[in-house]
């Protein structure tokens, strides 16, 4: 009688997860920051290895970690099949986590009114065990602005029926009214943001200003251990808004329409910040006076990075600048674009208030990025290099490199200097110039 071959062994756990770990380092958005996974390319994946056998599948589902960044892409999901199957899906994300603080990303909470089918259906209970791998972001009519939004039903409520959120990501489109459904409620029953640290919303819409009044108001309480928060809402203002700013750690604003001296009154607030990252674009009101109601001085003790990305008038950037007093600042970087419809070409102005800043702070930069289409006062500069000794990295873009300019810099001393990096903007390499930098970079 013919042997029957030894059973097949099932590899250990470990093996199974190192596996699959391998195997997720593949999807295009495994490597990416949380802010940008907006399409669920792990889940599907995740049910896919689960398939190969009864074993895999209880490897892969009993490990918690697997299942903590739960991702619910709603656009176009307005019917109530297709909405309670995404419900379904992610109340079995949130089991998964077995208790471990879980992520949240969110996509579209809201729904244009025109568009909703909530006729009869299924319930949640009636759904197939079966999970759909679609990532929710397939072909169809993008919803349209200022239509009247209302919220998917039953999202907050369910979002707010379990606790441990750690980090949450909402991209709200144009339902802003939800971030204030979530995050402004008196109290949590279920202790909802009792662990939240990170918080990320942003909006695209450009909606009418009768309908951009909401004010979003967080209380304490509610939030004990949110230390990050990064906010981008195009045309909006952030002046009637509170996040806790005393309480964050990190803070990154984009494309509100506030005037700087709004920025100062926050800034004068966040009394332990450590990085602060702001983006004023073209559609800011940063235009007028800055700080005829603004604070003498802001201090920011533990300020170690510190980021601005801007599109306005230089003067008025530079009269920010000069309201900051930033004893832990270690890595400043400046992105300058001009106006739109300015096309003045100049003398960079930023290259006196931070020299004005570094020594007025007695800080130790230890990285510097500068980008600006302007010409640089190679002495101001010089002195900059000079007031900043423990630099290491050194990113320079302007209009244009001189031979001057490099002989001005290679002659300081940098001891801990490990990068630098310096790049014409709007003109032709100058062979000479490129010539004497590789000598130069050579020497050091």
């Amino acid at each position: 009688m013919a042997q029957l071959p030894p059973a097949v062994q099932p590899l250990p756990p470990e093996i199974v997860l190192s596996i699959v770990e391998t195997a997720l380092e593949n999807l295009p958005d495994f490597h990416l920051s949380t802010y940008y996974r907006h399409n669920d390319h792990i889940r599907p994946e995740l049910n896919r290895l689960r398939r190969i056998s009864r074993h895999w599948d209880n490897v892969i589902t009993g490990c918690p970690t697997l299942w903590k960044d739960v991702r619910m892409n709603l656009r176009h999901k307005d019917t109530t099949l297709n909405l309670e199957a995404e419900y379904h899906r992610f109340r079995r994300c949130v089991d998964r986590c077995n208790g471990l603080p879980r992520n949240l990303h969110l996509v579209s909470p809201g729904v244009q009114a025109l568009r909703v089918d909530y006729g009869s259906g299924s319930s949640v209970e009636s759904i197939s065990d079966t999970e759909d791998d679609s990532d929710g972001d397939s072909e169809g009519n993008s919803v349209g602005d200022n239509l009247g939004y209302i919220e998917r039903r039953g999202l907050a409520s369910l979002i707010l029926s379990f606790a441990k959120w750690g980090h949450i990501h909402v991209v709200l489109e144009n339902y802003v009214t939800f971030a204030w459904d979530i995050l402004c409620r008196e109290s949590y029953p279920h202790k909802t943001w009792e662990w939240l640290e990170v918080l990320t919303m942003e909006s695209s819409g450009t909606l009418p200003e009768s309908e951009r009044s909401i004010d979003i108001i967080l209380v304490a309480e509610n939030f004990p251990a949110l230390r990050q928060v990064a906010l981008d809402f195009m045309r909006y203002s952030v002046e009637p808004w509170n996040f806790l700013w005393g309480q964050l750690t990190k803070l990154t604003l984009e494309n509100f329409v506030d005037r700087f001296r709004t920025y100062l009154d926050i800034l004068g607030q966040c009394k332990v910040l450590e990085e602060f990252h702001l983006t004023v674009g073209r559609w800011s009101w940063a235009e007028g006076a800055v700080v005829e109601q603004s604070p003498l001085a802001v201090t920011l003790p533990y300020l170690r990075k510190l980021s601005l990305k801007i599109e306005v008038a230089s003067d008025i950037v530079e009269e920010f600048i000069n309201r900051l007093t930033l004893p832990a600042l270690e890595r400043f970087t400046l992105a300058f674009r001009r106006p739109y419809g300015r096309h003045t070409i100049g003398q960079d102005p930023f290259i006196a208030p931070l020299l004005d800043l570094v020594r007025r702070s007695r800080c130790s930069l230890l990285h510097l990025s500068l980008e600006s289409f302007l010409e640089v006062d190679e002495a101001l500069f010089s002195q900059l290099l000079v007031s900043s000794p423990s630099l290491q990295c050194l990113l320079f873009a302007g209009v244009r490199t001189s031979l001057d300019f490099l002989d001005s810099i290679s002659s300081i001393s940098l001891p801990t200097l490990q990068r630098i990096e310096i790049t014409n903007r709007g003109f032709s390499p100058d062979e000479a110039v490129m010539n004497r930098f590789a000598k130069w970079a050579i020497c050091w």
